[in-house]
């Protein structure tokens, strides 16, 4: 291919990759070589981009979206990198640098495969560097199953790679040592859950009032999902199961419970032991109440099938009214409600307090992609000072930091799916009648609603039903 020499601006772009760099691959080597060509053929480096992330899957890599991103605004003459799959390792993410040489008229060159592409890209240049990304591909998915098959091996052993559950540590010899203290929180939680007499809510304060702390928590109580994930590990009787093993492991550890302790609460999870007690909920109890006597009206099933709501009035006579009648007079008062008629800035005040909580989560989140590069740069750094070469050992070191972090990108990506359906469902909520709206919900969420927005909600004598709202809603209500 051809080397053009007449280009003024370089942009650089350096990558060191999660995976076990290659020999002469060090940041610093890359930014070497590359300024070296730079000075040899006059090129005036104007940005370095540097990022530590795999190019195995498209459109992951912030920094290289970065550089793509500006050079439609301000363009370089030139890119360079060390070599071409420190740029791609798969077809797609080679689009986009396809289209700077074809529509931008920039020169991309790599230094070691001494590839350097220009305008016109011919078809058999774009067929080579394909075949080119498509090999670079092929050695990324290639490792990928070399660390598989390193994990499976290492977790046939006994010793699961990956972090240990609650009530174990790892001493430095490698050996797994139970932790007294924990062990027994974890012995405690399943003999009581076992019982079938408390619930994955209840627990956690009944283990705290009998002395035994969660020492993961500051406050000491374990959270009711950790609650879960640790009643549901096999891993507390000795043995586990791991991915792309088809056999059930024996761990080289001790058991911190027994099968048949374990197997008991399998079955109090799942509601094998528990007796259900079908008891039936009433929309408008203690919400309706009897005009002129306030008293409030409550439920109850007539031959097993239709709902009443009851109450005696002053002389002791009873009224009954049908919950069909009531559901249709509250509809046609709730279709007068127009929602879209709610000032803005109540709903975007109403939107900011719902999202806050999956926005503090995405906060999180995004903090933990920096600490889980942290880890990874730290323990490249020491590969590197060291010189270790056991790729086993720094394979396994690697999935250990996946493990604790999981997928980042993501789960970012679904966090942010989550706040933008949000957001559509509020905006979509906000052009319909609170009507439409409330034969959607849940029972909780319907008599919320009610308490919100009435004044008095009454049945008279000739059970005729009437709803007055409060002041707030009657702003917003439209016959």
């Amino acid at each position: 291919m051809r080397r053009s020499k007449m280009s003024k601006r370089a942009d650089v772009y350096i990558r060191l990759s999660s995976k076990p760099q290659e020999k002469g691959l060090s940041r610093e080597t890359q930014e070497e070589k590359c300024r070296e060509y730079c000075e040899k053929y006059g090129y005036i480096v104007r940005n370095i981009y540097y990022e530590n992330k795999s190019a195995m899957k498209a459109h992951k890599r912030p920094v290289f979206e970065q550089m793509i991103a500006e050079q439609h605004k301000n363009k370089a003459d030139v890119i360079i990198s060390f070599c071409l799959n420190r740029l791609t390792r798969n077809p797609y993410d080679f689009e986009p640098l396809e289209t700077l040489v074809d529509k931008h008229n920039i020169t991309i060159i790599c230094l070691q495969d001494n590839l350097v592409i220009t305008k016109p890209f011919k078809a058999h240049e774009k067929f080579l560097v394909r075949i080119l990304t498509a090999n670079a591909e092929f050695e990324v998915n290639h490792m990928n199953e070399i660390r598989k098959y390193g994990l499976v091996k290492r977790a046939q052993t006994g010793i699961r790679p990956s972090k240990l559950n609650y009530g174990y540590t790892k001493l430095k010899s490698g050996n797994i040592a139970i932790v007294p203290k924990q062990a027994q929180f974890v012995r405690r939680a399943y003999e009581l859950y076992s019982t079938g007499k408390y619930s994955l809510s209840n627990l956690p304060e009944i283990l705290f009032e009998e002395g035994l702390k969660y020492s993961n928590q500051k406050n000491g109580k374990i959270p009711k999902s950790s609650l879960s994930s640790m009643l549901k590990s096999k891993f507390y009787t000795g043995k586990y199961n791991f991915p792309d093993c088809k056999e059930e492991i024996t761990g080289k550890y001790k058991a911190i419970i027994s099968d048949e302790l374990f197997n008991k609460v399998q079955l109090v999870l799942k509601g094998a032991t528990s007796e259900k007690i079908v008891k039936h909920e009433f929309l408008y109890s203690n919400l309706l109440t009897f005009k002129g006597t306030s008293k409030l009206m409550t439920g109850d099933i007539k031959k097993g099938r239709y709902i009443y709501y009851t109450c005696k009035d002053d002389e002791g006579k009873y009224l009954c009214v049908n919950e069909k009648i009531i559901n249709k007079e509250l509809l046609s008062y709730l279709k007068e409600i127009r929602l879209n008629l709610i000032p803005k800035e109540l709903v975007k005040e109403v939107l900011k307090e719902l999202l806050k909580p999956l926005k503090q989560e995405l906060a999180i989140l995004r903090g933990k992609v920096s600490h889980k590069y942290h880890k990874e740069l730290e323990l490249q750094n020491t590969i590197n000072e060291n010189e270790i070469d056991d790729v086993e050992l720094i394979e396994l070191e690697k999935a250990l930091i996946e493990d604790t972090y999981g997928d980042l990108p993501l789960k970012i990506e679904n966090l942010e799916k989550k706040i933008s359906e949000k957001t559509s469902l509020c905006e979509s909520t906000m052009t319909k009648r609170l009507a439409d709206i409330f034969i959607t919900l849940d029972f909780e969420t319907k008599r919320k609603v009610i308490s919100l927005i009435k004044n008095k909600f009454e049945v008279d004598k000739d059970k005729k039903v009437k709803l007055t709202f409060k002041s707030a809603f009657r702003k917003i209500r439209k016959r």
